[in-house]
This record gives C-alpha cells, structure tokens and sequence, in this order.
C-alpha cells in the first residue's frame, strides 16, 4: 500500500512540474504557428497572389489545430506513462487544450467558410479528410503498423498542402517550375527537420512506443541519411539558383539554401544543441527565415 502510494505520488510531482514560458509556448507548437506564417507570407510573394486579409488569421489557426491534435493524440496513446515532456505536458493539461481545439477549430471553420473561396474550401476539406483519417489510423493502429505511414513525411506533406494550398488557388493555374523548385525545397526541409527530430527524440521515442523515422532505421543511419541528404540537397538549390531568373523564386531558394545549411549544421554538431532541448527550438525557428523575403 505504502509503496503504491509513493508510486502514486511520484506520478503526481511529475505532472506538477513547472515548465518555462519558452517550454510552454514549444509545446503548444507557438513556434511553428509563427514559422507557417513566414513560409505562407513566402508563398504568395513567390507566386505574385495577394492573400484575403482572414487568410493570415486561419493560417495559423489551422496549423495550430493541426499540430495539437497530434500531440494530444500521442499524449493519450502512453497517458501516465509518457516520457517525452510535450507529450506529458499535453496529457496533464488534455482538457483545456482540447476545448481550445474544438473552439479554434470552429473559428477556422467558419471563417474559411466565410471568407475564402469555394476551391480553397472543397481543397481544405479534402485535406482536413486525409488529416482525420491519418489521426484515426495513429490511435487505432498498433505501434508497428503505424510506422507504414511514415510520420515525418506525412507531417510534411500537410504542413506545406495546407501553406500553400490558398496561394496555389489564387495564382489560378499550374506553378511555374521555379515555384514547384521553391515548394519541394520547403517540403523536404521540413521532413528533414522532422527526421532531425526524431534523431534527437530516439530514446524517448522508444520508451514511449512511437515509430518515427529514426526508430525504424536506427540512430546511426538516421544521422548519415541527413547528412548526405543535406549536401545532396545543397547542390541540387544551387544548381537551381544557377537555372532561375526569377526574382523572388531566386531569393526564396537562396533562403532555403540557408535553411538547409542550418539544419544541417545541427545534425552535424548535435552535443552544442541538445542541452534543454534547444534542437527543437533552433529547428523551429529555421522556419522563421522565409519572411526576410520581405527585403526583397
């Protein structure tokens, strides 16, 4: 009994822990809301659109939604037992961040509705679909039936769908090449962001029974995947950036050529950044840079 009691106890501390304001606005994914605001405001300076003014509103309202609803389904998957800290930080504090979903997610809802276009709207919703089936799959799914859908790569593909998806209605055709050059660049870095993640997250991933990329191949081939995907990435921008006369398509990829630096640089010399977590943090605010596009 006594040492049910002390088990119990122990349990409770940890959910009491005090977390820092920085931690906090890490976990309810504050920082990649900002960063999908700089890669949307990217967008439609590369594909010369001007945005409804409630774009800039449901944007991140949207990718907010998006993010939390994954952690709070890991967070539920593993409840008491959850060893990576946003997980556990989602599951001691599920109820108030749940009804912010519901509510948030109502707002987005009803401002697309009213103020975007029927193509964005239709699009959205087909995207929302595939979100709520790949959430469904995540929770119904055992652990290794789950490493199919390839968490980070899917992750990718709807973080930048979902940025770009109201830029692409406006311009109102198909993206010239040099647009599609600048969308792959931001999709991949993202999944390579994602993967750099996992790499950093392995231990806890494993505790916590979650399939990412690095689960799946191993710690030490994750870190020579990203490397040598980085440099390959590298060459391929700057061969790009020789072919383009576009303007901002030019100083999009220059921008991306950095991105791509930085993240790569992190994987290289991980010891200097895994104190605090400041991976995560510095992975996260590589997604800032689009809006120095501004400059242009």
């Amino acid at each position: 009994m006594t040492k049910n009691l002390l088990i119990s106890n122990a349990t409770l501390s940890k959910y009491k822990h005090t977390y820092t304001i920085l931690e906090k606005i890490q976990f309810l994914s504050i920082d990649v809301v900002i960063g999908a605001v700089a890669v949307g405001y990217m967008a439609t300076r590369l594909l010369e659109v001007v945005a409804t003014p409630m774009w800039w509103l449901i944007l991140p309202m949207a990718v907010w939604v998006t993010y939390s609803l994954d952690h709070i389904v890991d967070s539920v998957k593993n409840k008491n037992e959850a060893v990576i800290d946003r997980h556990r930080f989602h599951y001691a504090n599920r109820k108030p961040i749940i009804v912010m979903i519901v509510l948030v997610g109502l707002v987005t809802i009803l401002l697309s509705w009213l103020f975007l276009d029927d193509k964005i709207i239709i699009y959205g919703i087909a995207l929302s679909i595939i979100i709520g089936l790949y959430f469904a799959l995540l929770y119904f799914l055992n652990t290794w039936k789950t490493a199919l859908l390839q968490k980070e790569l899917i992750i990718a593909g709807i973080y930048t769908s979902g940025i770009f998806l109201a830029p692409l209605v406006w311009y109102g055709g198909a993206p010239p090449y040099y647009a599609i050059a600048v969308i792959s660049s931001i999709f991949v870095l993202v999944w390579f962001e994602g993967i750099m993640i996992s790499w950093f997250d392995y231990d806890n991933d494993i505790k916590d029974g979650h399939t990412s990329f690095t689960v799946i191949i191993g710690r030490r081939n994750t870190r020579r995947f990203l490397i040598v995907a980085h440099m390959l990435l590298e060459i391929m921008i700057i061969t790009a950036l020789i072919l383009i006369s576009d303007k901002i398509a030019f100083y999009s990829l220059l921008i991306a050529l950095i991105m791509n630096l930085l993240l790569g640089l992190i994987i290289m010399f991980p010891h200097r950044v895994s104190k605090n977590n400041y991976y995560r943090l510095l992975g996260e605010v590589v997604f800032f840079l689009p809006v120095m596009i501004v400059l242009v």
